[in-house]
């Protein structure tokens, strides 16, 4: 519970920045209608995969303790809530098609990821994944088999005490769960997954048709916009893992019974600061998700060059 109220202050902060770096295009009425129609038919989609992805994760969450009680199919829940907005990026991307006048226009170009491709949030990207992964890894090299053999889901230690009678004495430690080899697995393979999804949204976004030349600055504005929404949507997946694999990793190395090593206490540290805040940042990027940029119409068409202006005088 400590763990969610620390978070809550990472998800305000996160829900502000994206509140604040919001961007909106304003166009006249008659202008660019192709992109803005692509515009709005791949948000509809988007949030249709955002409510997908939150009933998949909801379902995952309160059916998987019945499936498996010992937590790997609720570990899932962020891949599903990722999934989900993916699936709706994919079919919003596949299915747009701006529309085209009468007199069609082509442009030689070469269209790329890196021409859209928003670096920031990229690196963000992979920052976090570098981190699930590094969490991920030394969970499955620190895990051991627990009392029933099941391999990778508990931390043990083995250290020499001094008993008041016996004298010095052998004892050994194990807590649980932790995410060795036991939740690594399912883990790594979902995220394999999500990383394929993430790929096939990005290659849609990259390929959808072109609109007319005059529209083409605002259409690759509207591309890396979606890329950037497909980036978040990873990223959240990504710290939503490493929140509760980080906290289960804290706080099965904060037991008392043996001495930890330096290496162990750091980790430890390490992964208290990170739980929180990768569980807040989670939650502030998906708030941010739901605020994505959006290109508003100005419902009065701009008047004409020689016009009669809104105030009465002639526009030169």
């Amino acid at each position: 519970m400590s763990v969610f109220l620390l978070a809550v202050p990472v998800a305000v902060v996160g829900l502000l920045v994206a509140v604040s770096r919001r961007v909106v295009v304003t166009v006249g009425v008659n202008e660019h209608a192709g992109v803005v129609e692509v515009a709005r038919h791949t948000r509809r989609w988007r949030v249709a995969g955002l409510v997908l992805g939150a009933v998949l994760a909801v379902l995952v969450l309160a059916l998987g303790q019945r499936v498996d009680t010992l937590g790997r199919v609720t570990a899932l829940a962020p891949t599903a809530l990722g999934a989900g907005i993916l699936l709706g990026t994919i079919a919003g991307e596949l299915t747009a098609r701006p529309s085209v006048g009468i007199r069609r226009s082509a442009a030689v170009e070469t269209r790329t990821l890196g021409a859209v491709l928003p670096r920031g949030r990229a690196a963000a990207l992979a920052v976090s994944t570098a981190l699930l992964v590094g969490a991920l890894a030394m969970g499955a090299a620190w895990g051991a088999t627990d009392d029933v053999g099941r391999a990778g889901r508990v931390f043990s230690r083995l250290c020499t005490t001094v008993d008041p009678t016996l004298g010095r004495v052998t004892v050994s430690s194990s807590r649980g769960p932790w995410p060795g080899s036991f939740y690594a697995v399912p883990l790594a393979v979902a995220l394999v997954v999500l990383a394929g999804l993430v790929a096939l949204a990005l290659y849609a976004i990259v390929n959808r048709p072109r609109p007319d030349l005059d529209s083409r600055g605002l259409d690759t504005l509207l591309r890396r916009w979606s890329v950037g929404n497909v980036l978040i949507a990873a990223t959240v997946t990504v710290l939503g893992t490493l929140g509760p694999v980080a906290v289960l990793m804290a706080s099965a190395l904060a037991d008392g019974t043996c001495d930890a090593s330096a290496v162990e206490s750091t980790v430890a540290w390490t992964a208290a600061l990170v739980g929180p805040f990768a569980t807040g940042a989670a939650c502030g990027l998906l708030a941010g998700l739901v605020l994505t940029p959006t290109i508003r119409v100005d419902d009065l068409p701009r008047p004409l060059r020689g016009g009669a202006a809104p105030v009465g005088t002639p526009v030169r």
